[in-house]
Protein backbone atom coordinates (compact mmCIF):
# COMPACT_ATOMS: atom_id res chain seq x y z
CA UNK A 1 0.00 0.00 0.00
CA UNK A 2 2.81 2.41 0.89
CA UNK A 3 4.63 1.56 -2.33
CA UNK A 4 1.45 2.23 -4.32
CA UNK A 5 1.12 5.70 -2.79
CA UNK A 6 4.82 6.34 -3.36
CA UNK A 7 4.68 5.33 -7.03
CA UNK A 8 1.60 7.46 -7.66
CA UNK A 9 3.13 10.52 -6.01
CA UNK A 10 6.58 10.11 -7.60
CA UNK A 11 5.80 12.28 -10.67
CA UNK A 12 4.55 15.06 -8.38
CA UNK A 13 7.68 14.81 -6.26
CA UNK A 14 9.76 14.84 -9.44
CA UNK A 15 8.11 18.09 -10.54
CA UNK A 16 8.51 19.64 -7.06
CA UNK A 17 12.18 18.69 -7.07
CA UNK A 18 12.74 20.62 -10.29
CA UNK A 19 10.81 23.63 -9.01
CA UNK A 20 13.11 23.92 -6.01
CA UNK A 21 16.23 22.83 -7.94
CA UNK A 22 15.70 25.79 -10.21
CA UNK A 23 16.00 28.05 -7.14
CA UNK A 24 19.64 27.13 -6.67
CA UNK A 25 22.00 29.68 -8.15
CA UNK A 26 23.81 28.45 -11.25
CA UNK A 27 26.74 30.50 -12.44
CA UNK A 28 28.11 30.37 -15.94
CA UNK A 29 31.33 32.10 -17.00
CA UNK A 30 31.96 34.09 -13.88
CA UNK A 31 29.30 36.04 -12.09
CA UNK A 32 26.46 35.61 -14.60
CA UNK A 33 23.59 33.77 -12.94
CA UNK A 34 21.88 31.44 -15.39
CA UNK A 35 18.74 29.44 -14.65
CA UNK A 36 17.83 26.89 -17.30
CA UNK A 37 14.10 26.32 -17.34
CA UNK A 38 14.20 22.76 -16.03
CA UNK A 39 10.71 22.93 -14.51
CA UNK A 40 9.30 24.07 -17.83
CA UNK A 41 11.13 21.28 -19.68
CA UNK A 42 10.15 18.51 -17.28
CA UNK A 43 6.49 19.51 -17.02
CA UNK A 44 6.31 19.89 -20.81
CA UNK A 45 7.77 16.39 -21.23
CA UNK A 46 5.32 14.89 -18.74
CA UNK A 47 2.38 16.53 -20.49
CA UNK A 48 3.56 15.31 -23.89
CA UNK A 49 4.19 11.77 -22.69
CA UNK A 50 1.22 11.29 -20.37
CA UNK A 51 -1.38 14.06 -20.24
CA UNK A 52 -3.62 12.12 -17.88
CA UNK A 53 -0.93 12.01 -15.18
CA UNK A 54 -1.61 15.55 -13.96
CA UNK A 55 -5.12 16.91 -13.51
CA UNK A 56 -5.59 20.62 -14.29
CA UNK A 57 -5.72 21.58 -10.60
CA UNK A 58 -2.27 20.08 -9.94
CA UNK A 59 -0.86 21.87 -12.99
CA UNK A 60 -2.34 25.10 -11.66
CA UNK A 61 -0.83 24.54 -8.20
CA UNK A 62 2.63 23.60 -9.51
CA UNK A 63 2.76 26.51 -11.94
CA UNK A 64 1.47 29.02 -9.39
CA UNK A 65 4.07 27.83 -6.90
CA UNK A 66 6.73 28.18 -9.58
CA UNK A 67 5.59 31.70 -10.45
CA UNK A 68 5.53 32.72 -6.79
CA UNK A 69 9.03 31.42 -6.21
CA UNK A 70 10.39 33.03 -9.38
CA UNK A 71 8.85 36.36 -8.48
CA UNK A 72 7.12 36.91 -11.81
CA UNK A 73 3.49 37.49 -12.65
CA UNK A 74 1.54 34.66 -11.07
CA UNK A 75 -0.69 32.71 -13.43
CA UNK A 76 1.10 33.08 -16.75
CA UNK A 77 2.86 29.72 -16.47
CA UNK A 78 -0.33 28.04 -15.28
CA UNK A 79 -2.33 29.49 -18.16
CA UNK A 80 0.33 28.41 -20.63
CA UNK A 81 0.46 24.80 -19.39
CA UNK A 82 -3.30 24.49 -19.03
CA UNK A 83 -3.70 25.58 -22.65
CA UNK A 84 -0.97 23.12 -23.63
CA UNK A 85 -2.73 20.31 -21.79
CA UNK A 86 -6.04 21.22 -23.39
CA UNK A 87 -4.50 21.22 -26.86
CA UNK A 88 -2.85 17.85 -26.19
CA UNK A 89 -6.16 16.34 -25.05
CA UNK A 90 -7.81 17.55 -28.25
CA UNK A 91 -5.25 15.52 -30.22
CA UNK A 92 -6.88 12.16 -29.52
CA UNK A 93 -5.24 11.84 -26.09
CA UNK A 94 -1.91 10.63 -27.46
CA UNK A 95 1.17 11.96 -29.11
CA UNK A 96 0.29 11.91 -32.81
CA UNK A 97 3.82 11.66 -34.10
CA UNK A 98 6.54 9.57 -32.53
CA UNK A 99 9.17 11.63 -34.33
CA UNK A 100 11.43 13.20 -31.70
CA UNK A 101 12.53 16.00 -34.03
CA UNK A 102 8.95 17.19 -34.36
CA UNK A 103 8.46 17.06 -30.59
CA UNK A 104 11.69 18.98 -30.08
CA UNK A 105 10.66 21.66 -32.58
CA UNK A 106 7.30 22.04 -30.85
CA UNK A 107 9.16 22.43 -27.57
CA UNK A 108 11.39 25.14 -29.04
CA UNK A 109 8.37 27.01 -30.38
CA UNK A 110 6.54 26.66 -27.05
CA UNK A 111 9.58 27.77 -25.08
CA UNK A 112 10.10 30.76 -27.37
CA UNK A 113 6.46 31.76 -26.97
CA UNK A 114 6.60 31.31 -23.20
CA UNK A 115 9.81 33.33 -22.81
CA UNK A 116 8.42 36.07 -25.04
CA UNK A 117 5.23 36.33 -23.01
CA UNK A 118 7.01 36.35 -19.66
CA UNK A 119 9.59 38.89 -20.85
CA UNK A 120 6.91 41.25 -22.14
CA UNK A 121 4.92 41.00 -18.91
CA UNK A 122 8.09 41.56 -16.91
CA UNK A 123 8.82 44.69 -18.94
CA UNK A 124 5.32 46.08 -18.46
CA UNK A 125 4.59 45.09 -14.87
CA UNK A 126 7.96 44.91 -13.13
CA UNK A 127 10.73 47.41 -12.71
CA UNK A 128 13.28 44.72 -13.56
CA UNK A 129 15.22 44.94 -16.78
CA UNK A 130 15.32 41.78 -18.86
CA UNK A 131 18.92 40.77 -19.52
CA UNK A 132 18.78 39.44 -23.06
CA UNK A 133 22.18 37.72 -22.85
CA UNK A 134 21.12 35.64 -19.83
CA UNK A 135 17.78 34.89 -21.45
CA UNK A 136 19.47 33.58 -24.60
CA UNK A 137 21.90 31.41 -22.62
CA UNK A 138 18.99 30.07 -20.55
CA UNK A 139 17.09 29.37 -23.77
CA UNK A 140 20.04 27.45 -25.28
CA UNK A 141 20.61 25.40 -22.10
CA UNK A 142 16.93 24.53 -21.90
CA UNK A 143 16.89 23.37 -25.51
CA UNK A 144 20.06 21.35 -24.98
CA UNK A 145 18.69 19.64 -21.85
CA UNK A 146 15.34 18.78 -23.43
CA UNK A 147 16.40 15.39 -24.92
CA UNK A 148 17.68 14.27 -21.51
CA UNK A 149 14.48 15.26 -19.72
CA UNK A 150 12.34 13.80 -22.49
CA UNK A 151 14.06 10.42 -22.29
CA UNK A 152 13.81 10.34 -18.49
CA UNK A 153 10.12 11.25 -18.40
CA UNK A 154 9.37 8.91 -21.30
CA UNK A 155 10.90 5.97 -19.45
CA UNK A 156 9.28 6.92 -16.15
CA UNK A 157 5.85 7.45 -17.68
CA UNK A 158 6.12 4.08 -19.45
CA UNK A 159 6.96 2.39 -16.12
CA UNK A 160 4.11 4.18 -14.36
CA UNK A 161 1.66 3.21 -17.09
CA UNK A 162 2.67 -0.42 -16.67
CA UNK A 163 2.46 -0.14 -12.89
CA UNK A 164 -1.00 1.46 -12.93
CA UNK A 165 -2.42 -1.11 -15.36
Amino acid sequence: MFSSILFRSLPNLFILFFIFFELTPNYFLGNEMIKPLMFFSVLYCWLINDIKRFPPISIFIFCSLYDLIQGGAVGITALFFLLLQYSQRRKFNDLISNDFKETWMKFIISLTLYLSITSVTRLFFDTEVVVVKNLIICFIFSIALFPLFFSITDKLSYKFKNYNE
